[in-house]
């Protein structure tokens, strides 16, 4: 199973998603749904002399949400992305991590808040940058 794999079953878990579908790499333009997108990045934070590495993956989790001048609502679209940050923090807490074949994953964390990406003027993309550091031999 690859790591992206292996989000994606993750989160299906997630309780704050509710029944929303999670998709990769993609959003449609008016339904609520979320996305794990990966981020470019040096996946290699520290390699060690007898060959194992310190590795990290890079990735994106975002939504679609419906947007506008109702302050109510864009407060809960990013109420929810810090409450999926502190979700994270809880889960490398108790060391519950994605399932992995060979790597040993260590911790999953936000790297950023939770923001709006782009929009329209009915619906907008919120996202919030992520990575999942792990051990691979």
């Amino acid at each position: 199973m690859t790591i992206i794999e292996s989000l994606y079953q993750y989160f299906k878990a997630c309780p704050l998603l509710g029944d929303n579908k999670i998709n990769i790499d993609y959003l449609p333009e008016k339904n609520r749904e979320y996305t794990i997108d990966t981020i470019t990045g040096d996946p290699v934070i520290r390699k060690y002399i007898r060959g194992p590495a310190l590795k990290q993956y890079l990735f994106a989790f975002g939504s679609r949400e419906a947007y506008g001048p109702d302050a109510l609502q864009n407060l809960s679209n990013s109420g929810f992305y810090e409450q999926f940050a502190k979700w994270l923090d809880t889960q490398t807490k108790i060391k519950n991590f994605p399932s992995m074949e060979n790597q040993k994953p260590i911790r999953i964390e936000a790297q950023s808040s939770g923001y709006l990406f782009n929009s329209d003027a009915e619906m907008a993309r919120y996202q919030i940058q992520c990575r999942l550091i792990y051990y691979e031999n």
